[in-house]
């Protein structure tokens, strides 16, 4: 009801407005918004242009163009998207990687590029919240988009999909070229965690518009003048082209410390239980290698007869290959220290423990791709007032695993003497017993696996609008309608190599020098000689075979056929937007059930589920101009997320050999979450590209889906009648965010030369969000326990100072991004959290010459670690170090 309430105060006060307004509507023509069909939800290359395609939107956009990415020394488009008002990145390996939008988990959000759903290439590496849905950013390389677009209110012709919002990325485009370009980056650098070179950025892209007169091939732009045609092909340049390659290799280092904790919930009675709670029960110093190779490759072809008529052909391919050698030294079963009572032995200064742990040295070498590709053909046809427009696609998401090779020496139990409580990120580590965690000798090889997988995520898409004039009040009058099918299907199929046989290997004949790392800190033992590991493996090729890792499989097939309409007008300083979309979802997910009888003997077979549903979402959007740069919005919309593929289609496993049944399984009756979103904004538009605006959101879900653990459950389907505990996912019937959102960007052009080249660019959001994460039949305490949704950040801001002027541009840029939920661990004292993270990053540019700028840029000044941990910050159980990167390069075009 409270939200009902809330639509219908939105929707009444701007009516009333509306009518108060209606009287003079003619005298407000020249400053009034421009009508919704003027408005194209793509970004352009050019800052300026960015900022008047979001101040002519009907809705509530961010808009990001090419020229204002080069200004940062972001990797790719998730490094990008953060830089945006009210976008939280969440990294990983030393990259961006997901995007959050106003504090919403990346899994709920929707993507598209070039207005074509784009889709995730790894359901089971998704961020906060595990639905394996969210869009893998880091897989496009800026310099194969024009730009970004984040909408924070969708419209009826937009995707249902995206709670928190829709990002658009812009592929580079063929239209409305007037002369022929050609444009490059060749870029070299140095990331001196590990003494890698790199990385490499080699970008190339080109275009133009051509047509054939008399004597050949004429071209656009070359002075030549152009013939003049009578007829439907009157346009004397009607083809035009875009080509675009882009190449960035990096081979980023990082230094890792990993704990894990002895869990023991009695430990809390305890009049020490603070620094009880601190005891380990593992270990992990982990020293990584990575080498990615980012591409990007595309091109767009337009044929444009004349002004009234335009078709075009695109496509893109844009991913990574990447290649890591990770050498791990562990320390394992230190929880076997624990006594009866839950405490561990302490040493005799009463901050250090004492405990005993298996030493292991493992060695990882593995190397995945994730590929995305869409190809999409369409046109637009414009017939009087009426438009047309329409399109076919077909978009392609892989990831492939070549090998992931794993090896496990496995080295002596050995005394350990350690202090974690003195200080919590530097734990201190000795061996009582003399063990040098160095000595190669000292480990055997125990364990050899390897493991590959090839997963395809594949949609057909179609769609049309048509937009007509109506004329009910007055010219601007606006009803487009249109449909959209989407034909969606996703296969995840990993496999294990069976049959490996352990040899006889000690590690001084399979590893090179140690390795001290984490700043000198630790010991990282013998470094593993891959190139070893692989040749025993090749050489028992003809011997091994590839099974089908069941517990991994499984495929989603996820048909929408959607329709809406839409009604714009202009009354006045007014202009509305109000209409619905219909969605109809038929899915069917298919996975295995592993079930244990009594007797302990395992069947697996596979199971399908199926689910029909359909929504619908109304949108009313009113937006006021008192001036022409002073514009205010208030806006009600919908979204939907569909659940999780981890969450509706993972594997079920049913163990009848424990009382109660053991169960964990997906949920194949979740229901999709859906959102009602309020807004309100304010923005003031300044010269040059600035602006400074602030606005208001309220989120309300319901049926947000959250992991749970079922006990005592009786009526299960995979065990009916009997006692069963059971993990899997739920509904919950509410839970919403809300926040506020403030930007300023200006350029000092009032100041005198050669200050006027000063200026700012700054963002903050923030954000309060409740779900109920565990009830008391959950949780560990028997209480109910409220939290952040998964994924949200309080408090996100962005601050950037730059000069841009004499062809200098210098900028020194900061991004703060407060602790979020990442995983639920059972109870809030378990959950594991993502730390708090602030960057500084600074930028350079001189233009040589019109045609040459050269670049010099550092990434990553403060060294900020990616820090996560369980429950309260003084118990990290992860902390990466990437060190600053350093780029430089020259730029041209022509």
């Amino acid at each position: 009801m409270k939200m009902v309430r809330y639509a219908a105060v939105l929707i009444s006060s701007v009516s009333g407005l509306a009518l108060a307004q209606a009287a003079w509507a003619a005298d407000a023509a020249a400053s009034g918004p421009s009508s919704v069909d003027e408005v194209v939800v793509t970004a352009p290359r050019e800052e300026v242009q960015a900022r008047v395609r979001q101040q002519e939107a009907p809705n509530i956009i961010d808009v990001q163009s090419a020229e204002t990415i080069a200004k940062y020394p972001d990797f790719n488009a998730a490094e990008a998207l953060g830089r945006i008002p009210g976008v939280s990145l969440s990294s990983d390996t030393g990259e961006g990687r997901f995007v959050n939008i106003r504090g919403i988990d990346a899994n709920l959000n929707g993507a598209t590029y070039g207005g074509v759903v784009l889709l995730n290439t790894n359901a089971g590496g998704t961020a906060a919240g595990g639905g394996g849905r969210a869009v893998e950013f880091d897989t496009i390389p800026t310099g194969a988009i024009d730009g970004i677009v984040v909408t924070k209110t969708r419209l009826p012709d937009q995707e249902g999909e995206g709670l928190g919002g829709t990002i658009e990325l812009t592929p580079r485009s063929a239209a409305h070229l007037d002369q022929p370009f050609l444009e490059g980056t060749l870029g070299w650098g140095y990331e001196p965690l590990h003494n890698h070179t790199g990385p490499v950025d080699v970008e190339l892209a080109g275009g133009a518009r051509f047509g054939f007169g008399d004597r050949g091939l004429i071209v656009a732009g070359d002075g030549q003048v152009a013939p003049v045609r009578a007829g439907w092909l009157y346009n004397p340049y009607p083809f035009s082209f875009v080509l675009n390659a882009s190449r960035k290799d990096d081979r980023r280092a990082v230094d890792d410390l990993e704990e894990s904790y002895i869990d023991d919930t009695g430990v809390a009675a305890k009049a020490d239980a603070g620094i009880q709670g601190k005891a380990f029960s593992g270990v992990d110093f982990r020293r990584y290698d990575y080498h990615r190779r980012r591409f990007g490759y595309g091109g767009e072809f337009d044929f444009e007869p004349n002004d009234d008529h335009t078709y075009y052909a695109r496509a893109s391919i844009a991913g990574y290959t990447e290649a890591v050698h990770k050498n791990f030294f562990l320390l394992r079963g230190l929880d076997g220290a624990e006594q009866g009572d839950g405490s561990v032995p302490r040493g005799p200064d009463g901050t250090s423990f004492l405990a005993t742990g298996q030493a292991q040295e493992t060695l990882t070498d593995e190397q995945e791709t994730h590929r995305n590709q869409v190809y999409v053909v369409g046109g637009r046809d414009r017939f009087g007032e009426t438009q047309l427009d329409y399109r076919a696609a077909y978009s392609r998401a892989t990831f492939a695993v070549g090998y992931n090779i794993g090896a496990k020496f496995s080295g002596p139990s050995v005394p350990v003497d350690y202090n974690n409580v003195t200080n919590a990120t530097i734990p201190t580590f000795s061996y009582p017993g003399g063990f040098n965690p160095d000595n190669a000798g000292a480990y055997n090889l125990s364990s050899l696996d390897n493991s590959t997988e090839h997963d395809v995520d594949e949609e057909y898409s179609y769609a049309a609008n048509l937009q007509v004039p109506v004329k009910l009040f007055n010219d601007t009058d606006r009803v487009k309608m249109g449909f959209e099918v989407r034909l969606r299907d996703k296969t995840v199929d990993p496999f294990i190599e069976d049959g490996i046989v352990v040899p006889s290997l000690n590690l001084a004949a399979a590893s090179g020098p140690a390795n001290q790392y984490y700043d000198g800190n630790y010991p990282n033992g013998p470094f593993i000689n891959r190139y070893a590991i692989r040749s025993i493996l090749a050489g028992q090729a003809r011997t091994t075979t590839n099974d089908l890792d069941q517990s991994g499989f499984f495929t989603a097939d996820e048909d929408i056929y959607a329709a809406y309409a839409q009604y714009s007008t202009d009354i006045g300083k007014w202009n509305f937007l109000g209409g619905a979309r219909v969605e109809s979802t038929r899915a069917k997910y298919t996975t295995y059930q592993d079930v244990t009888d009594a007797a302990g003997n395992d069947t697996t077979s596979l199971f399908t589920r199926r689910d029909n549903y359909t929504n619908v979402f109304p949108t009313v959007q009113a937006k006021y101009s008192f001036s022409q740069n002073l514009i205010a919005r208030a806006i009600f919309s919908t979204g939907i997320s569909r659940p999780g593929f981890e969450q509706v289609a993972g594997a079920a496993s049913v163990d009848f050999s424990n009382s109660p049944v053991i169960i964990n399984r997906g949920n194949p009756a979740l229901k999709p979450i859906t959102g009602d979103n309020f807004d309100l904004s304010l923005e003031y538009y300044l010269d040059n590209g600035g602006i400074i605006e602030g606005g208001l959101f309220d989120k309300e879900f319901s049926n947000y889906i959250v992991p749970r653990v079922q006990r005592g459950v009786t009526n299960d389907p995979l065990a009916p009648g009997q006692l069963a505990d059971v993990t899997t996912f739920l509904n919950v019937s509410s839970a919403h965010a809300r926040g506020a959102e403030l930007a300023y960007h200006q350029k000092f052009t009032f100041l005198p030369d050669p200050f006027k080249g000063f200026g700012v660019e700054a963002n903050l959001t923030l954000v309060d969000s409740r779900i109920l994460e565990y009830d008391a039949a959950t949780s560990a305490t028997g209480t109910n326990q409220f939290g952040l949704l998964p994924g949200t950040s309080k408090v996100t801001w962005n601050l950037a100072g730059f000069y841009e002027d004499h062809g200098l541009q210098l900028r020194l840029s900061s991004e703060y991004v407060s602790h979020s939920l990442f995983g639920l661990g059972g109870d809030k004292a378990l959950d594991v959290i993502q730390d708090e993270r602030l960057t500084m990053d600074f930028t350079s540019s001189y233009q040589l010459t019109r045609n040459f700028n050269i670049y010099f840029n550092a990434k990553n000044l403060l060294n900020t670690p990616l820090r996560y941990y369980e429950g309260s910050p003084d118990r990290p159980i992860q902390r990466e170090f990437y060190d600053v990167t350093y780029e430089a390069g020259v730029r041209m075009k022509f």
